[in-house]
């Protein structure tokens, strides 16, 4: 089965998981939360132009100015 899955990486993957548990679980978590964070930005919209993922960064478009 390992085989139909990841070909002839399967046992390679699997060995390395076994000897780093932590780093592949940091891996994974990270690719799931970039992919996250790429499909839910696309699926909202454009938005405002002072919206970045859901946070106001304040601000009302003036520069800054007194």
């Amino acid at each position: 089965m390992q085989e139909l899955l990841f070909g002839s990486w399967g046992p390679h993957i699997i060995a390395y998981s076994q000897q780093h548990p932590w780093r592949v679980f940091a891996i994974v978590l990270t690719a799931i939360l970039l992919l996250d964070l790429m499909f839910r930005n696309q699926s909202r919209g454009s938005g405002d132009a002072g919206d970045f993922g859901g946070l106001d960064l304040g601000g009302d478009g003036d520069g800054g100015g007194d």
